[in-house]
């Protein structure tokens, strides 16, 4: 599996693979308890998260005005 980058950008970032990721999210103690199911609710809930970062993300934007060029009309 490829490393997922944590939630840390900075020098100290750690490479967490998903399958770190799915045994930290349901409390497994290892991969060999990962079922399909995990998998598919893991996969749906970053689904759902994503949608909702995308949606913020959308509405608090900060509408920038475009600078006037010199012979715009004021």
């Amino acid at each position: 599996m490829e490393p997922q980058p944590g939630p840390g950008t900075g020098p100290n970032r750690h490479d967490v693979s998903v399958v770190q990721l799915i045994c930290r999210a349901y409390g497994l103690s290892d991969a060999s308890e990962i079922t399909l199911e995990h998998i598919h609710r893991y996969v749906a809930e970053r689904r759902r998260a994503e949608e909702r970062t995308h949606d913020l993300r959308d509405r608090f934007r900060p509408s920038i005005p475009r600078q006037r060029a010199a012979d715009d009309a004021a």
